[in-house]
């Protein structure tokens, strides 16, 4: 018998690890290019949300011809009605609501059965997705809440987001802030209310709502956090409002000393009061007054951040220091 002619079976041990080999080094290529798409998909959402938010506020503004208020302080936790009852007629708007800004624009990003439900527990639990970034990875997290004389077994539903509330300010909404931002607390604390003709350094140079910075309990679920346990209704307190400076008391500074967008560390679970901005992204994601979104660099220049956190300083903003 010719053995020319003898086909041979199957693979040889050789041949197989060869195959392996290659199929793991493509394997190795394909990862880092889907996690790239994926993160970059992430990111577009997660631009596309303060896009909305930054509408959301605008349209405020055509109906109540002024942005949402900053709400109340943290242990405001009743939501305030027009009839002054709970549950009765419908919620109090931005000149009275205790509740912050990201209650007040429910109805402006298709939340107004949310917006209109008479239980308090149900609003502040239930999860909207605009408020998350995919990139956290989060949607939804829903933490336990016993602050503020809450009652028993108060859920809350959290936020990656944070409005700008100026260069600096602290807890109270009633005294101890700049309230040179474009979010100021309720008229009944702070006597003003907040008009795109007031931001007279244009709404192109001023920030209105950014990415919050967290720690890996925050973003791991693992449990509420100093920014992160009063959830997206909370009034005028850091889980919803942030400074330049921020949690700078009444130190107005120079902007020096401003505390620029931190970079999200996902094995870090460091402190979380100190009311500034952060991302897990390459860059900070925000939407300035004008409804343009932006990416901040953590290493921007700290005086620039400032300008950029105030209506009315009147200083030049050259935005190649903030992309």
């Amino acid at each position: 018998m010719n053995r020319n002619l003898v086909r041979r079976q199957g693979f040889t041990l050789i041949e197989l690890l060869v195959v392996i080999a290659i199929i793991a080094i493509l394997i190795g290529l394909l990862v880092p290019a889907v996690q790239k798409v994926r993160e970059a998909a992430a990111r577009s959402t997660c631009q596309n949300n303060l896009k909305q938010i930054g509408l959301a506020f605008t349209n405020h503004h055509d109906v109540y011809k002024c942005y949402p208020s900053g709400g109340l302080d943290w242990t405001a936790t009743p939501r305030v009605w027009s009839s002054g009852t709970a549950g009765v007629g419908t919620p109090a708007v931005w000149d009275k609501q205790s509740w912050g800004w990201a209650y007040q624009i429910l109805p402006f990003i298709e939340q107004e059965n949310l917006w209109l439900n008479t239980n308090d527990q149900v609003v502040g639990a239930t999860p909207t997705a605009i408020y998350y970034c995919p990139s956290v990875g989060r949607n939804p997290t829903i933490f336990d809440y016993a602050q503020g004389g809450a009652a028993a077994n108060t859920k809350r539903s959290m936020m990656d987001y944070t409005g700008n509330g100026g260069t600096w300010g602290g807890y109270s909404s009633a005294s101890g802030n700049a309230l040179d931002g474009p979010i100021v607390p309720t008229t009944s604390a702070s006597g003003r209310k907040r008009r795109i003709q007031d931001i007279v350094d244009g709404t192109s140079n001023v920030l209105l709502v950014g990415e919050k910075y967290l720690n890996s309990n925050a973003v791991n679920r693992v449990g509420p956090t100093c920014n992160d346990d009063q959830g997206y209704v909370d009034g005028w307190d850091n889980d919803t409002i942030c400074y330049a400076n921020g949690d700078n008391g009444n130190d107005s500074g120079t902007g020096t000393n401003a505390i620029v967008p931190q970079r999200i560390d996902l094995n870090s679970t460091g402190g979380t009061c100190g009311h500034f901005f952060g991302s897990v992204h390459t860059s900070c994601l925000v939407v300035f007054c004008d409804g343009s979104v932006h990416s901040v660099s953590y290493s921007i220049n700290p005086v620039a951040w400032q300008r950029l956190c105030s209506i009315k300083d009147r200083q030049v903003i050259d935005m190649s220091d903030v992309n």
